[in-house]
């Protein structure tokens, strides 16, 4: 049970999606923060301000002034839980408090939408909320010595991070002098969204549990109620919708059937689903601002074939493989590394690989890297690709060639979430290339894996925490067996009454 929830039974929090997290879920985070700031800026100034804009509505294009449903930027939402428009924030370093200004709108605005007070802004979100209009009033009365912002470029988007726009006003103009722009800031709070607290891994459990059960629903109905791609789609997302109040999916689901399943990030969703195609259905849900990653690969017809069976095996041992040596100290480029010899290892017993060359001898080579053409994979939580991946303080990225793709270099830490996503795809011009290298065709039965080409791709993706002395698998109530799976799929009470 949700222990952020206090004496509440799961039935009775499915709404957190519509209720919100309580303000004491962001004070832990906030806590944190501070605790990190003080480890790992050693010479800052302690009597500073940290300032933060949250997100604004963004018009559709040119067209309307209709704006999409709004998430909160989140890095704004780790240390506020604000999932309102028009908002700053001042983070007083040296008390380690918070205050929250709102651009207040015209008193016409009730007229279209709920406009809610200063007082009940301050009561939801448990900090102390203030007009805009008197931002920099605040501030120059506050009168710090240092005015820090966040600035910096995420390692995996190559995107700047939203740094707070300010304009001082004439009388305040002098604390301008005082704006710091180090990303040292910027870092240390992406590398304590990397160890997620408490209340968090309760949340990230939660909506583990919930995606697998999507997830589930898809599989029972993919023998007799799934005709297209995005029927998969569809019934995920009808159920995280019905049953968790969610407007969102965690990110644009993955529906591929057949030889779409080996595109890793496909996402047309619009063709015929057939007897004989296995199907890769990636898709998570958004639950509280925080967000699962997952993946299954199904047969249509309910049972899989010799070929499909065989291939499958091979990626949910590479990914069980992974799991079971993960713990704090584990450098992640080494679990890539493993992942890549258990699939070397299952694709040469099963002839797709030439005997006679090393596990060691074909990695150094980089052979796995033309069937498993991405990373292991990538830290989870408020955002699918989370944050911390690369730092200036955490290792660089991999000098080995063909590894510089990987999302993280980090040493594994107790609390990080991150994904665990070996895969197999057939990827015709991909392998082409290996096989005309010269250096790399000798390990290739290039014939053999031609006859594969219309097979597509397998992926099992699971979340998983790094405990104490271990691991725990986040959406491990995801049947993964093939017996289980076929038996899902195969039970009368599927079809649709």
């Amino acid at each position: 049970m949700l222990q952020f929830v206090s004496n509440k039974h799961k039935e009775d929090y499915k709404s957190i999606e519509i209720e919100g997290l309580p303000p004491s879920f962001f004070e832990l985070n906030r806590a944190n923060f501070f605790e990190n700031l003080k480890t790992k800026l050693k010479n800052y100034e302690t009597d500073s301000v940290l300032i933060l804009q949250g997100g604004s509505d963004i018009p559709r294009f040119d067209t309307d002034v209709i704006s999409y449903i709004f998430l909160q930027e989140s890095y704004f939402y780790y240390l506020t839980g604000v999932r309102d428009t028009d908002f700053y924030t001042i983070l007083d370093i040296k008390n380690e408090s918070i205050t929250l200004f709102w651009k207040v709108p015209p008193e016409s605005t009730k007229i279209w939408s709920y406009v809610p007070t200063l007082e009940s802004l301050t009561k939801k979100y448990g900090i102390l909320t203030k007009d805009m209009v008197d931002f920099y009033k605040f501030i120059g009365e506050r009168n710090p010595k240092t005015i820090y912002l966040l600035n910096g470029t995420n390692s995996d988007s190559k995107s700047k991070v939203k740094t707070a726009v300010l304009n001082f006003p004439t009388e305040y103009e002098y604390l301008a002098k005082v704006v710091d722009n180090t990303e040292l800031i910027w870092e240390i709070l992406a590398d304590t969204r990397t160890r997620k607290s408490q209340k968090e891994i309760e949340l990230l459990q939660f909506i583990g549990d919930l995606t697998a059960e999507a997830h589930v629903s898809v599989i029972k109905a993919m023998k007799y109620d799934i005709y297209y791609e995005r029927d998969m789609e569809s019934v995920f997302f009808d159920y995280i919708s019905k049953n968790y109040y969610t407007r969102f999916t965690g990110y644009q689901c993955v529906c591929g059937t057949g030889i779409n399943s080996k595109t890793l990030h496909y996402g047309n969703n619009d063709q015929v689903v057939k007897k004989e195609n296995i199907n890769l259905m990636d898709m998570g849900a958004r639950i509280a601002g925080y967000v699962s990653d997952v993946t299954s690969t199904i047969p249509k017809s309910g049972k899989y074939s010799y070929v499909q069976k065989e291939i499958y095996n091979i990626v949910l041992k590479a990914n069980r493989t992974v799991q079971a040596n993960m713990k704090p100290g584990v450098y992640w480029p080494d679990m890539h590394l493993l992942a890549e010899a258990t699939i070397l290892d299952g694709l040469q017993q099963l002839g797709l690989i030439n005997d006679g060359y090393s596990i060691q001898e074909m990695l150094k080579n980089r052979v796995a890297y033309y069937f498993m053409p991405h990373g292991l994979g990538h830290l989870i939580g408020l955002d699918m690709h989370d944050v911390g991946g690369y730092l200036s303080f955490t290792p660089p990225r991999i000098n080995l060639p063909g590894l510089n793709f990987l999302r993280t270099a980090r040493y594994l830490e107790e609390n990080n979430v991150i994904t665990v996503e070996p895969g197999i795809y057939f990827i015709e011009f991909h392998l082409q290339k290996a096989f005309k290298d010269p250096l790399l065709s000798k390990y290739f039965n290039s014939e053999l894996i031609k006859s594969f080409f219309g097979f597509g791709g397998v992926r099992i993706e699971d979340n998983v925490l790094v405990t104490k002395d271990g691991s725990l698998n986040l959406t491990a109530k995801l049947p993964r067996n093939i017996e289980e799976i076929e038996a899902l799929m195969n039970n009368s009470s599927n079809l649709l009454k």
